[in-house]
């Protein structure tokens, strides 16, 4: 005996009032959800830019004990050149990421702003007491001189932050090597450390500045919203 398939419900099959009720709850649901990752997204921000400055701090203090007990020796400068590129490669896999959270926490706020936006559309009384700017939540920023921020604000954002501190060891882990070369100079230490540590900086600043512009709050829909095709 065959047992007749079961129909899929959908909105549209539902009463008005019921359909409502359905779609809100749907809305609700996703709301939440986008919320919550969006939280997991700023925890895994901190916890990186955390886990690199600890890093960070226990390489200089282990830098300050072996210099202090070698006397700035061959033993300090060999062990500087190994730590330092390492501390320079874990600070740009951890700003590449921190990126990569900015972006996915926009394209989660994005989201979230267009169920805002339904909300309203089902019940328009709400408008007056949610916060709703109408417009495609997907469209570039504005031009400048309007409300878009400047670059400047990208300092004060945790990957701003690491771009700074980790093109200030860039520039040292370069400076050192100078130094070595040179006899322990510290003219050509500087004269290399510095421009390197700012060609850094406006790197970290361009890539970052970059992303922010392609990425156009999309990163979660290409990657991580994906509905695979019914096989039959």
């Amino acid at each position: 005996m065959r047992v007749p398939a079961r129909p899929n419900p959908s909105i549209a099959s539902a009463e008005p009032r019921d359909a409502i009720a359905l779609a809100v709850s749907v809305a609700t649901t996703e709301h939440f959800t986008l919320q919550t990752a969006r939280s997991t997204t700023v925890a895994e921000a901190n916890s990186r830019a955390s886990g690199y400055l600890a890093t960070l701090s226990s390489t200089l203090i282990a830098l300050a004990f072996i210099g202090n007990m070698s006397g700035l020796s061959t033993a300090f400068y060999l062990f500087s050149t190994l730590l330092l590129p390492v501390l320079a490669f874990v600070g740009i896999v951890t700003f590449g990421r921190l990126v990569q959270c900015t972006t996915e926490d926009i394209a989660y706020a994005r989201r979230i702003a267009k169920l805002r936006e339904f909300y309203v559309d089902v019940i328009p009384d709400l408008e007056r007491y949610l916060t709703i700017v109408r417009g495609d939540a997907t469209s570039e920023l504005p031009e400048k001189g309007h409300d878009q921020p400047s670059n400047r604000q990208l300092f004060l954002t945790i990957a701003g932050m690491i771009a700074v501190v980790n093109s200030v060891v860039i520039g040292t882990a370069c400076g050192l090597v100078a130094s070595i070369v040179t006899s322990n100079s510290l003219v050509p230490s500087l004269a290399v450390g510095a421009p390197v540590a700012l060609m850094s900086l406006v790197a970290h600043v361009a890539h970052q500045q970059q992303v922010l512009r392609r990425g156009k709050g999309q990163v979660v829909d290409e990657f991580a919203v994906v509905v695979p095709s019914a096989t039959h």
